[in-house]
């Protein structure tokens, strides 16, 4: 989880402003209480996903094929601005998140800096990453073996030739039990 300053936060929305039209012309209105509220927007966390059970404002621009304006908030979705303002105002010390829709956000490096990855989301590649180093692993230990092999059939070591081979035959057993 990245940590973005208030001040980012404030920067980016400006420039969303500036340069994008919004579906749901009350959504500006909104914008603007955030970025004028220092104590909201400290609150505000940049997401792609809703959250559950957490309060959740989606925007989009009219470049956009998304809904214009939902508000998540109890399990409850609402396109009422007025419903998302008034909660705002009633409990600004609440963490928020938004999701901004707009043509080319995956490539605005200023946006996606913001975004915070979903911990499912860093959880999965950290089991990949964890995966692969395994098998990455289990392929360098199948090499070194075979060329261990091989040095101790060029040196008719049969004793070692053996061992090596019961050693290469346990660990192909295990690599095969893993996947």
């Amino acid at each position: 989880m990245n940590w973005v300053s208030a001040s980012e936060k404030r920067s980016f929305l400006r420039w969303f402003l500036d340069q994008h039209q919004l579906k749901h012309k009350d959504a500006r209105m909104l914008l603007d209480h955030i970025i004028k509220k220092h104590h909201i927007l400290e609150n505000v966390t940049f997401t792609e996903t809703i959250q559950q059970r957490e309060r959740t404002i989606v925007i989009s621009s009219t470049s956009s094929d998304e809904v214009g304006f939902v508000y998540y908030y109890h399990n409850q979705k609402t396109e009422d601005v007025s419903k998302a303002l008034g909660d705002l105002l009633a409990n600004p010390a609440d963490k928020i998140y938004l999701i901004l829709h707009f043509y080319g956000k995956q490539s605005n490096q200023r946006y996606v800096q913001l975004v915070e990855t979903p911990r499912k989301d860093s959880f999965k590649r950290y089991k990949q990453f964890k995966q692969d180093s395994n098998e990455v692993d289990a392929l360098i230990e199948l090499t070194m073996l075979k060329n261990q092999i091989n040095e101790a059939l060029d040196n008719r070591d049969e004793a070692r030739f053996r061992a090596l081979v019961k050693r290469l035959e346990a660990l192909q057993k295990q690599t095969e039990f893993q996947r």
